[in-house]
């Protein structure tokens, strides 16, 4: 299991006038009394296995990387979060330990709601439950899905190739190279994202780039051919 590092610990010690972030809980009265703002660095550590809950996280600006440890050491990155995710919010529901752990991959501009806060905020608020309800089911359809991905594609590449194309959606950027994925990952959190190893993650993108599928710049992928890609990727 990780052990934090950076850990955000002090949670109110930058608030921020800003409204609430583009959230499922944007739209609930009080939330702006109640919430504090944060400003974290990239590498910093919101949570991690096993670790207490303290309420509730949601990522307003920035990327982080959610991830599960075995007890050998073996790590598999869930998914990627964006803004207007909420981070922990099935363990500030529960009352159980964090089932994942929590780093950033950028800066990140994150709103903190207390554990205590949070359960006032549903008890009276249905637009919250309601809300959150749908937040949850979004999750689970994310769970199904990489699941999907990583348990029924045939091969490393075709898992590398489908984990690209999703990126190319919620991420890519078109330029005249071709379609740039701002994803913040060293190939060995992208090995760690379709159950790879970093010398096979290498050794794809090498390929990738000899059939000029895509281009390689630095830590920069652009997609160049898509639909070779999705060739690649089985669809």
């Amino acid at each position: 299991m990780l052990s934090p590092k950076n850990l955000g610990r002090d949670e109110g010690s930058s608030t921020s006038a800003k409204l609430p972030c583009d959230s499922p809980l944007r739209e609930v009265r009080g939330l702006d009394v109640v919430k504090l703002s944060k400003y974290y660095p990239r590498g910093s550590v919101l949570f991690v296995e096993g670790q207490r809950p303290r309420g509730v996280y949601v990522l307003c600006e920035g990327r982080a990387k959610v991830s599960i440890s075995s007890a050998e050491g073996k790590t598999l990155v869930l998914r990627i979060a964006l803004p207007g995710d909420l981070l922990g919010l099935n363990s500030a529901l529960t009352g159980l330990p964090h089932d994942a752990t929590v780093a950033t991959l950028e800066n990140c501009r994150i709103d903190f709601v207390s554990r205590a806060d949070f359960t006032k905020l549903l008890d009276r608020s249905k637009i919250a439950r309601v809300s959150l309800s749908e937040a949850l089911s979004r999750q689970l359809s994310e769970v199904i899905e990489r699941a999907r991905s990583l348990l029924l594609s045939q091969s490393a590449a075709e898992k590398l190739a489908r984990l690209l194309l999703k990126w190319c959606d919620e991420l890519g950027k078109p330029t005249p190279q071709g379609i740039r994925l701002n994803h913040g990952l060293t190939q060995e959190e992208i090995a760690q994202m379709i159950c790879s190893s970093r010398e096979t993650v290498s050794r794809l993108l090498t390929e990738l780039k000899l059939k000029q599928i895509v281009r390689l710049n630095g830590t920069g992928i652009y997609v160049r051919n898509r639909v070779a890609l999705e060739l690649v990727a089985g669809m």
